[in-house]
């Protein structure tokens, strides 16, 4: 081992540590970033038609533990479209009762 690979690797693990340690610092406000963040993704699937309503909830259980809750108001062709996407294999063996 060169000395040069032995400052590398110091300075990747006193990198590693700094960023749990800011990590840790940040960690309870995650509830909020990961509401925000599938409220848009659900946003873009409102937009596009593909759901009709939505309303999410996150709660910390613990530390990097979530209970995330989505409920969706889906039309009968919404939820047959979202299920065939969600478990395609499963579904194609009734293909001709689901159509698009």
């Amino acid at each position: 081992m060169t000395d040069e690979e032995s400052i590398t690797e110091s300075i990747m693990e006193s990198a590693i540590r700094v960023l749990f340690r800011v990590v840790f610092v940040f960690e309870p406000l995650a509830p909020t970033a990961i509401t925000l963040l599938v409220n848009q993704q659900l946003r873009r699937f409102k937009k596009s038609g593909a759901i009709s309503e939505y309303k999410t909830k996150t709660k910390r259980l613990g530390r990097f533990h979530y209970r995330i809750e989505i409920n969706l108001d889906l039309t009968g062709l919404q939820a047959i479209h979202l299920l065939s996407n969600l478990f395609p294999k499963q579904l194609s063996r009734f293909r001709r009762w689901f159509h698009d």
